[in-house]
């Protein structure tokens, strides 16, 4: 067990940390709130409570199935030269590029409004654990479908959401799941599954791998209603001898089986420590927080609660000292600010040159996070990003980084491409220099009237000491607080709200405000 936090040390600097890690930060008078309530009352309010019923922010308005059978015959019927299959292929990609677009503004807008924001930061833990990206499913409707399952499931059962995703149509058609079939078993999924989703690389061998995917035969899309079906004449229900137990085991069997593994609860037990206490988590936590989960039928929610309820979560060492995401950094900006999100486009651009591209992770291992999110070209995106948040002044664009080429095994637009034989050869495109982009459009710059007093911007102490409770939630060292009081002081007597803004972007310039 961890060390329950004691009710006596509860104070803002620690409230505004619950509030930072549980989610994605909160304005000053939102975490005296949470001080005042104390840490239980947060901890029932946030962690126990039960899913959602009123979500603030809609569906997407196509987020809904469509008959894919019907549209492959449709384009079946043109000739595959012709120029109506062209216009027909583009008007296609066009579709989805605008959806995809649109499933991200969705789903940052939800993290910014969300009523239970763990809920939100526990699917963005998921999408990174199961991840699976729109690249190759090429199917925005599948892609939300997906991000649903883990909201639903986010902090209920371990067991429960495996199964649902080996069921998902995103992660079947990321992972091959639909092409595997008794003669032929594929084995991406069922490797993936031990090495990444359960038990973690050294905890099973090549056999298991062969056996598991022989259990996972006959699982297939209805491409009419974009649901899940099983084939029962492409399983393969012969015995299978699989981590030790044979049997004749389908694919919840195998899962059953993997959940009895020790390494699993470790597995799980300590990605989620990394992603919301430390990098490197000391083993002994990982083996109490793996023993709880054990002991609680591998729930979730209880897990959480004795985290974010632990002295340990709140121990000098592990309070600011995390990596914000971009994800954590462009929400958390935004809501300090109380400004809005930017056009669509323009935060699609931003995350993807800060590294976290949402519906569209690196490879299946997901975001590596901590450090690994910080570089040279990225802290000065985000320095530069900042300063647009605040002033609106444009962002230079960097070019875009060549297309990757299209899957064929999805189900968007590149299915309805016949796929080029293996033996032809791919002629390698003639080397270009990379444009140069027009910078993002200009955006209105912040109301500076709700951030700072009136009656401070003439007292250059007292501001910055406001304004590093606001951004910071800490007291800062006399040398930070020192550099932005001179730069105040030698502005004067110029107090206007351009000087305001350009101390703001001063302070989230600097290394301290990367970390919560």
């Amino acid at each position: 067990m961890l060390a329950p936090f004691p009710s006596s040390k509860w104070g803002y600097e620690k409230a505004a940390h619950l509030l930072n890690r549980i989610g994605f930060g909160a304005i000053p008078s939102q975490i005296e709130t949470a001080y005042q309530v104390g840490l239980d009352g947060i901890l029932r309010e946030i962690v126990d409570a039960p899913l959602d019923a009123d979500d603030r922010v809609a569906a997407p308005a196509w987020a809904h199935p469509a008959n894919l059978q019907t549209m492959q015959m449709e384009l079946n019927a043109l000739k595959p030269d012709s120029p109506e299959r062209q216009q027909k292929m583009r008007q296609m990609r066009e579709k989805e590029a605008a959806q995809i677009l649109d499933l991200r503004r969705w789903w940052l807008e939800r993290m910014m409004t969300a009523q239970n924001p763990l809920r939100e930061k526990m699917t963005l833990f998921w999408h990174s654990h199961f991840a699976t990206s729109n690249e190759k499913v090429q199917n925005s409707y599948w892609m939300w479908r997906q991000n649903e399952t883990l909201r639903r499931n986010a902090m209920g059962n371990f067991k429960s959401l495996v199964r649902e995703m080996s069921r998902d149509p995103a992660m079947m058609i990321y992972l091959d799941l639909r092409e595997s079939r008794k003669d032929h078993p594929n084995e991406n999924w069922a490797r993936e599954l031990m090495e990444l989703f359960t038990v973690g690389i050294g905890h099973y061998n090549e056999d298991d791998i062969r056996e598991s995917a022989r259990a996972f035969t006959g699982y297939r899309i209805d491409m009419t209603t974009q649901q899940f079906q099983f084939i029962p004449g492409q399983h393969d229900n012969t015995p299978k001898n699989f981590m030790g137990k044979t049997g004749a085991w389908n694919g919840d069997d195998v899962i059953d089986i993997l959940m009895e593994q020790p390494a699993c609860a470790e597995f799980i037990a300590r990605k989620l420590w990394r992603y919301f206490v430390e990098d490197d988590p000391p083993q002994k936590i990982v083996a109490d927080l793996a023993n709880r989960l054990r002991t609680e039928a591998y729930e979730i929610r209880p897990v959480l609660r004795e985290i974010f309820g632990s002295a340990e979560f709140f121990s000098e060492r592990v309070m600011h000292s995390q990596v914000k995401s971009p994800a954590q950094f462009l929400v958390q900006t935004i809501k300090l600010l109380q400004s809005e999100l930017p056009p669509p486009k323009v935060t699609q651009n931003a995350m993807n040159q800060m590294g976290q591209s949402l519906f569209a992770p690196p490879n299946v291992k997901g975001w590596d996070g901590g450090r690994s999110w910080i570089s040279p070209s990225t802290l000065l995106f985000r320095d530069n990003f900042a300063n647009y948040l605040v002033s609106g002044d444009p962002v230079p664009r960097q070019p875009a980084s060549p297309p990757k080429p299209k899957e064929v095994d999805g189900l968007g637009p590149s299915t309805l491409v016949s796929p080029v034989p293996s033996s032809t050869p791919t002629p390698s495109p003639s080397p270009v220099a990379s444009p140069k982009l027009p910078p993002e459009p200009r955006r209105p710059s912040i109301d500076i009237a709700k951030i700072v007093p009136p009656q401070l911007r003439n007292k250059p102490e007292e501001l910055v000491v406001h304004l590093a409770r606001r951004f910071f939630q800490c007291t800062l060292p006399q040398r930070e607080l020192w550099i932005f009081t001179e730069f105040l002081v030698a502005r004067r007597p110029d107090t206007s709200d351009e000087t305001m803004r350009a101390l703001l972007h001063l302070m989230m310039g600097t290394p301290m405000f990367q970390l919560t």
